[in-house]
C-alpha cells in the first residue's frame, strides 16, 4: 500500500476497511496537517459543500441549489531558505534561515525537490557502480 502523500497527489484512495491502525493513523495525521494549512476563509466554504445554499447576483437573481465544490487561486507560496547573504559593513557572509513569502506573478517556475546528495556522495555512488559493472563486464 502506497503512502498517503502518495495516494494524496496520484489516487486512488484505499478502502478503509482494508487499511491497518497504523496506516489510518497516519492518513489522519496528514488530512490533520493539511487542514491547518487551510485558510479560515477557505474553510468555512469547504466545511459546507453539499449543504443547500442561496445565492444571489449582481443583477439580483437568486439561484437555490447546492454547493458542489469551490475553487481557489493561488497567491503566494511560503519557502524555508537558507540564504547566503554578504554584509557590506563587517565584511563577511552570513547563512541566513528565514521565510520568504513569494508572491505568484514572480514565480517563474517551480522544482519539486524529490531528493537531495552531496557532491561527493554522488561521485562515490556513481564510481562504485561502474566499478561494479566494470567487473561484471570483465571478470578476473
Amino acid at each position: 500500500m502506497s503512502t498517503p502523500e502518495v495516494y494524496l497527489l496520484k489516487g486512488p484512495m484505499p478502502e478503509l476497511s482494508k487499511m491497518k491502525l497504523k496506516e489510518l493513523k497516519s492518513e489522519a495525521e496528514m488530512w490533520r496537517n493539511i487542514w491547518g494549512w487551510v485558510p479560515p476563509e477557505v474553510k468555512y466554504y469547504i466545511a459546507r459543500v453539499g449543504q443547500d445554499i442561496g445565492v444571489t447576483l449582481r443583477n439580483y437573481h437568486r439561484y437555490l441549489g447546492t454547493l458542489i465544490d469551490t475553487h481557489w487561486i493561488l497567491e503566494s507560496v511560503e519557502v524555508g531558505v537558507v540564504d547566503k547573504t554578504y554584509d557590506s559593513i563587517k565584511d563577511k557572509y552570513y547563512f541566513e534561515k528565514k521565510v520568504m513569502v513569494i508572491n505568484d506573478n514572480a514565480i517563474l517556475y517551480t522544482e519539486w525537490i524529490k531528493e537531495r546528495k552531496e557532491w561527493e556522495q554522488l561521485e562515490a555512488e556513481t564510481k562504485a557502480a561502474e566499478e561494479k559493472e566494470e567487473k561484471a563486464n570483465h571478470p578476473s
